[in-house]
């Protein structure tokens, strides 16, 4: 299976596995979309028909309209892309046991955010399966695949393709002419050499100089001294376009403006002035036979795909800018008519067309809208782009809400600094043009990111701006939030009252408001808050209430947490029993969701159970799932926790080496990565190792484990 990037879809979200997962669920332009949505779930379901819930998510990547269920329209952004990766990723695992699987990605200079990332989790999980990926980029620009992460994994190959040499490029000219003419022609040395010294071992060049002299008679070689060869690969393309009729040419540079691939409808239906669809197709042919743009797709979708992106950008740019910007603007036109059924999947392509047209109108309206619908998908950095796009393009008493929206952006990528610039801009742009709702927003949104920085005493003063302000305008929803934020930033203090007190006011309007999803997350956090206060009994009730409320709203992945956290409040109790029922209802409710960060953490909550009922062997098994999710994604903080509870387990089953062990590589990555116990865990593990760490040998045995590097004392732990 394989897929291409497009110049023009930098930030259109999985463009280049679209095709591919197309391909990969047998789909065809045949099928109904009725048809396409069924086929879909049979497959689904015979793949784990525990993965049906989670059809809705293959949507986005299969360019189809499935509406969300009772499961998926509960996730947030962050969720949906995780869990849609988890599928995915799950779906070519099964395929994989049954066939060996290659997947291409083609011109991966051009990979959108989202695609990387889904290209990421896929390569963290195909080392023990037949499954290559081969991705194809142009060396100057390597982009984001330069630096990824999956680069130093033990199963990852670099092959640099660099110039041909004498003999490579001789081989390639006479297969050349022979597909050129049918025959076995000796191309004279006089020509080689010119050909050889312009071309510079570049494949792509000297197959382009033949094409040229083929198409001006100049093989036959009886004026070589003479013969004037283009001085550029840039010239020689040119040169090629220029030798082509004026419909060709006007096809080939209409063409260059849609994208390496092209689809030939569009063609005629953006620009009439090409022709009739007859005549547009004869040029499509020519051009075919030219060996410029080869067909991709026959009938009905007929698709062509220019051979080499540097033909596309010589046709491109020999386009004025006047005539670039109108045919953008057409092209915008005809999607948006054409494809006014589902125009939502098409937001990031009007962005693209309608961003680099002198449409004002439709500019500002699609980077706004490819703006918002990247930031549904969690797709950051593709958000930030089209929001820093659009602002300066907006009129200003409609800048300070995408101000706000792009500072929310910022703060879930860690720049902090400039996000808090924008929320202030934002706020003075509100109080400028007197738009009190949004100078709320803006103040709830600057306190939020002063609290996450630790500086309190300024996050107190904009909260209770903000909250004077809602409450003027009588928002109670705004009032809620407020007292929701303050009671987070009294408990962060350590205000534990304090932070009951305003939970319960937030609580209280929440209650009046009929918000269940509001409510259920305040009944847990004044959970978390009686825990803290050694109420636990309180804290059990609390958590109860919230997990009645979230299994009445049904949104599995809140009942899931409201279950994690009665389960260990449940532990803390005592009533092992109860606590194991409620984290493993917990676990299979994560597995249905997808969330692999959640089920790693129910995997380790609920082995520390089953091991204090000293069912050794079932909490091996669920730590050693937890330890290889967590290591899949290089969380370093959790793989520490899981270690020290395998380090304990080792204890309880008077295995003194590998507990020590353990434990020793453990204290080596809590000092590497800067996270040390609280000298409440710390007495807690001392404890449960109380056993071993009086053995004779125990300093020998710790030090052998501080020796270990992290991947070693991995493998020693899925070892054991």
């Amino acid at each position: 299976m394989g897929g291409e990037c497009q110049s023009y879809g930098t930030n259109t979200s999985y463009l280049v596995w679209q095709r591919i997962w197309q391909d990969f669920f047998e789909l065809t332009p045949m099928m109904s979309v009725e048809e396409q949505i069924a086929h879909v779930g049979e497959l689904l379901g015979q793949i784990n028909p525990g993965l049906l819930p989670r059809l809705p998510l293959l949507g986005s990547i299969l360019r189809l309209s499935i509406p969300d269920n009772e499961l998926t329209q509960s996730f947030d952004a962050q969720l949906r892309k995780v869990s849609l990766e988890s599928l995915l990723v799950e779906c070519l695992r099964a395929r994989a046991k049954d066939t060996a699987v290659l997947i291409v990605l083609e011109d991966c200079h051009w990979l959108d955010p989202l695609s990387f990332e889904l290209l990421e989790a896929i390569v963290r999980s195909i080392a023990d399966r037949p499954i290559l990926l081969v991705l194809a980029v142009r060396s100057p620009d390597l982009g984001r695949v330069q630096s990824a992460g999956f680069r130093q994994l033990p199963n990852f190959s670099e092959i640099r393709l660099n110039e041909f040499t004498p003999e490579e490029a001789e081989h390639l000219m006479a297969l050349k002419m022979e597909q050129l003419t049918q025959a076995k022609i000796k191309i004279p040395r006089l020509l080689r050499d010119k050909i050889m010294e312009r071309a510079a071992g570049n494949p792509f060049y000297i197959e382009e100089l033949l094409n040229y002299l083929q198409s001006q008679s100049a093989i036959a070689g009886q004026t070589l001294q003479d013969l004037d060869l283009p001085t550029s690969l840039h010239s020689l393309i040119l040169s090629r376009i220029d030798q082509l009729t004026e419909s060709q040419r006007n096809t080939i540079k209409v063409a260059s403006v849609i994208g390496r691939l092209f689809r030939a409808a569009m063609l005629w239906g953006a620009y009439p002035p090409l022709g009739q669809p007859h005549q547009v197709k004869a040029d499509l042919e020519a051009l075919e036979q030219l060996d410029l743009t080869p067909q991709d797709t026959p009938e009905p979708e007929l698709a062509y795909l220019f051979k080499n992106v540097v033909t596309q950008e010589v046709a491109y740019e020999s386009l004025p800018f006047a005539t670039r910007a109108m045919l953008h603007d057409l092209i915008g036109q005809y999607i948006e008519k054409h494809y006014a059924h589902a125009l939502s999947q098409y937001v990031g392509l009007l962005a693209y067309h309608y961003g680099r047209s002198d449409n004002e109108t439709k500019k500002r309206e699609y980077l706004l809208k490819a703006g918002e619908a990247a930031q549904a998908e969690y797709a950051n950095e593709a958000s930030i782009e089209y929001f820093r796009r659009v602002l300066p393009l907006l009129p200003e008493p409609e800048r300070a809400a995408v101000m706000r929206k792009l500072g929310s952006v910022l703060e879930l990528v860690g720049q902090w600094d400039e996000a808090s610039e924008l929320y202030m801009q934002g706020l003075q742009l509100a109080q400028k043009h007197h738009n009190q709702q949004e100078e709320a927003w803006c103040q709830a949104a600057q306190a939020e990111l002063l609290r996450k920085r630790g500086r309190f005493e300024e996050a107190t003063k904009y909260l209770e701006e903000a909250r004077f302000t809602f409450e003027k305008l009588e928002d109670e929803s705004g009032v809620a939030q407020a007292y929701h934020s303050a009671g987070t930033l009294a408990a962060q203090q350590g205000q534990y009252e304090k932070a009951r007190t305003l939970y319960e006011q937030s609580l209280a309007l929440r209650r009046e408001l009929g918000q269940p999803a509001s409510i259920a997350a305040l009944l847990s956090n004044l959970a978390i808050i009686a825990r803290f206060q050694g109420d636990l009994l309180e804290s059990r009730r609390l958590n109860e209430e919230a997990l009645e409320i979230r299994r009445q709203v049904g949104d599995r992945r809140t009942i899931a947490n409201s279950l994690n956290n009665l389960g260990n409040a449940v532990r803390n109790l005592g009533d092992l029993a109860r606590a194991r029922d409620h984290l493993e209802e917990a676990l299979q409710l994560q597995r249905e969701v997808g969330d692999r960060w959640a089920i790693a953490n129910s995997l380790n909550n609920l082995g520390n159970v089953v091991r204090d009922q000293s069912d050794f062997e079932t909490a091996h098994q669920l730590y050693i799932e937890s330890l290889t999710i967590n290591h899949e994604f290089g969380d370093q903080r959790a793989i520490a926790y899981v270690l020290e509870d395998m380090a304990a387990l080792a204890a309880a089953q008077n295995e003194t080496r590998v507990a020590l062990q353990l434990v020793g590589a453990t204290q080596t990555l809590r000092k590497t990565i800067g996270s040390p116990l609280s000298a409440a865990e710390q007495s807690q593990l001392e404890t449960r190792l109380a056993t071993v760490l009086n053995h004779e040998d125990a300093e020998t045995y710790l030090e052998q484990g501080r020796q270990r590097t992290l991947a070693d004392a991995i493998d020693f732990a899925l070892g054991q």
